[in-house]
């Protein structure tokens, strides 16, 4: 081989070592370039799946905490109104297991009519219908049919306090109190004492007591002893008068001196009804009349004797009657019973023969 040759191959050989040792440089450049890369797209998916994570936890938070709900246009912390979308079924999971909230309002209710049966199947099935959202300073018109149906309801349990034999110098205390309690009576008076007493009589009509009749004499020979209605309506048609004059308005309800029986019978029930006359008797005799300087047990005999749903309470004007009074209307009022007066367009039959056109 010639010098030449051998030189050529020589620089062969180099080159090829050359090409040789570079490769491995290449080879961990590129790794290192791919490492980078790949670092690179981890991270960028780390970041993506950590913000998914983050957004996730956020959304599940706001679920689990459930904001109150707001009636009537009150606000929230953030001073927002919130109105309420929400059915009937629904308030009833919050508010209809406590029997001292009224449905629909949230307010503490009545006890009497929580418990009061008299509500039909139309009214309960009202209250199944969903709620109207209710607006700022504006209450839902569910709220504002409770409070018309509120006010129509009749009491169920009713009192009539009724006195007897006046005008007299207790009339105007018995008026008073009446006048501090909020509440009315009815009073049958007697014919021959309201001369002189014309003031007082005008005063308890004003105050919106109803003026009844009690004959103009209350002696009971006069009015019974003859058997018939001769002179009992007569007395009846006289005071009629005399009341009208003062007060301005007829009255046509009479109680009759001792109670109707067994003084009035049939024929005599006939001749009043002929009349136009109503009769009250009475279902509660207080006794006050026995019970001088004894107004507790003029108490205790109230309570002993109230029950029914509708009572008519015998009282007369009398020393103890006053004394026991003011305690009598809160005993009334503890046992439930709304406080009435008499008035014609509303007559209820109380007479002990039950006869209805009296």
């Amino acid at each position: 081989m010639s010098y030449l040759e051998r030189m050529e191959e020589e620089a062969a050989r180099q080159t090829r070592s050359s090409k040789h040792a570079k490769d491995p440089k290449k080879k961990l450049r590129t790794l290192i370039i791919t490492a980078l890369i790949l670092t690179s797209t981890s991270l960028v998916f780390c970041a993506y799946a950590t913000g998914s994570v983050l957004h996730k936890s956020k959304s599940s938070g706001a679920v689990a905490v459930t904001a109150p709900k707001y009636l009537d246009g009150h606000t929230t912390d953030t001073g927002q109104a919130q109105p309420v979308e929400e059915t009937a079924e629904e308030a009833g999971e919050t508010q209809g297991n406590d029997p001292g909230l009224d449905p629909g309002t949230g307010k503490q209710a009545d006890p009497e009519k929580a418990a009061d049966p008299s509500i039909n199947e139309g009214e309960e099935a009202k209250t199944n219908e969903p709620a109207v959202p209710s607006q700022p300073g504006k209450p839902a018109p569910s709220q504002q049919n409770q409070a018309v149906q509120t006010q129509m309801t009749t009491a169920k349990k009713v009192v009539y306090l009724t006195f007897d034999d006046g005008p007299s110098k207790y009339t105007n205390q018995i008026v008073d109190i009446l006048n501090e309690k909020g509440i009315h009576a009815t009073f049958f008076m007697i014919g021959n004492q309201l001369s002189g007493n014309e003031k007082t009589v005008k005063n308890a009509a004003q105050a919106g007591n109803y003026i009844g009749m009690h004959s103009m004499t209350h002696d009971k020979d006069t009015l019974y002893k003859s058997g018939s209605s001769a002179k009992f309506l007569k007395e009846y048609k006289r005071e009629q008068e005399m009341i009208e004059k003062i007060t301005g308005t007829a009255p046509w309800l009479i109680r009759a001196p001792y109670g109707s029986h067994p003084y009035i019978g049939k024929s005599f029930r006939d001749d009043i009804a002929a009349a136009r006359f109503k009769m009250w008797d009475w279902t509660v005799d207080s006794k006050d009349w026995s019970y001088s300087g004894k107004p507790n047990r003029i108490i205790q005999e109230v309570k002993r004797q109230v029950h029914r749903d509708t009572e008519v309470i015998l009282m007369h004007e009398k020393a103890q009657t006053v004394q026991a009074l003011p305690e009598i209307i809160s005993v009334l009022q503890k046992k439930g019973y709304a406080f009435a007066v008499y008035k014609p367009d509303q007559h209820i039959v109380v007479n002990f023969s039950k006869d209805k056109r009296l």
